[in-house]
């Protein structure tokens, strides 16, 4: 049978096709480096050498996983960090040496019925279920498998965000500030730019103008956008600018969620989390009449859908305002 490797290139990567559609990542965006490891890999399939069909074909859950994970260069950690948990719970149901081309649509039910037996929140799963979707995705294009098994997400419902009130944020701000000065800085930053919780744990001196009242935020795919600084955040930045290094302690993302959550409590706030700052900022900035496509900038998201939610967080807020409406 007659058949020509071939080298390209798909988004930034370069990938060589070996046998029949089957593909493999080579793990570099540089031309230079792709050809070079092209000539290698033809030398060894014209040896007869290269990517043995069968080894590919038995390749198990658990090598996959170690595979995908080492693939994900340029990847927030963040990310590959769910990337890691998400199939490492679907090799704790359907088991480390069961091969990937038998993670079948009826595994991946099994997978989610496990998961609902054991109390995970339908977000959470399909959280979990975006991700796995994702790496088999690469493993389709890697040859790993020949066909991606076909996905579906558990009914959630749609729940709003939830947001702060102005006399809560005052109370949260203040007992931080009694309290724990980093996160003082660190929550104010969140709220009064919209921030993600990585996004402002990661924030870097070097990536903060004082002077123009703007930063720059690294948020997910690894995509930089200029958010403004308001008075409130230069405020807190201004007294402690440095040229380089990280402008909050270093740590964990999880660490400031666990210590805004304490300070929530210590306040008298309960049913609140971290990322709520952010929802918070996003339906005042619609409240006072910022333009949508301004605020879908701002918080990064790629799609407009997605900051159109926070209108009907709004719409509800206007509905319990109208509530106090008294003609006595």
């Amino acid at each position: 049978m007659k058949f020509s490797m071939r080298l390209y290139r798909r988004g930034d990567h370069y990938y060589v096709e070996f046998h029949r559609g089957k593909k493999k990542s080579l793990g570099t965006t540089d031309e230079a480096r792709a050809k070079e490891v092209y000539k290698e890999l033809k030398a060894e399939y014209l040896r007869g050498k290269l990517f043995p069909l069968e080894s590919i074909r038995k390749c198990t859950l658990s090598q996959f996983k170690d595979q995908y994970i080492e693939s994900r260069v340029g990847i927030s950690k963040a990310t590959i960090h769910i990337d890691t948990y998400a199939l490492k719970s679907l090799i704790d149901v359907l088991g480390a040496s069961l091969q990937m081309r038998l993670v079948t649509p009826a595994k991946i039910d099994e997978y989610k019925n496990s998961c609902l037996l054991r109390g995970v929140k339908p977000k959470s799963i399909n959280t979990y279920l975006r991700h796995i979707k994702a790496s088999l995705t690469y493993a389709l294009d890697t040859g790993i498998i020949e066909k991606r098994p076909k996905i579906k997400m558990v009914p959630a419902g749609e729940s709003l965000p939830r947001i702060l009130s102005p006399d809560e944020i005052k109370n949260i701000l203040a007992k931080a500030k009694e309290t724990d000065t980093d996160l003082f800085h660190y929550l104010t930053f969140c709220l009064w730019t919209g921030a993600r919780r990585s996004e402002a744990k990661n924030l870097k001196w070097q990536n903060v103008n004082i002077k123009n009242r703007v930063c720059a935020l690294i948020g997910k795919g690894n995509r930089e956008r200029i958010v403004p600084l308001l008075p409130a955040v230069i405020e807190i930045l201004a007294p402690v600018k440095r040229d380089i290094g990280p402008v909050f302690a270093a740590g964990h993302a999880d660490t400031y969620s666990h210590r805004a959550k304490a300070v929530m409590r210590s306040a008298g706030i309960e049913g609140h989390h971290l990322h709520d700052l952010r929802h918070t900022c996003a339906t005042f900035m619609l409240k006072n009449g910022v333009p949508l496509p301004v605020v879908q900038q701002i918080l990064g998201h790629s799609q407009i859908q997605t900051t159109m939610l926070y209108i009907r967080v709004l719409d509800e807020l206007k509905q319990s305002e109208m509530q106090k409406l008294k003609f006595e």
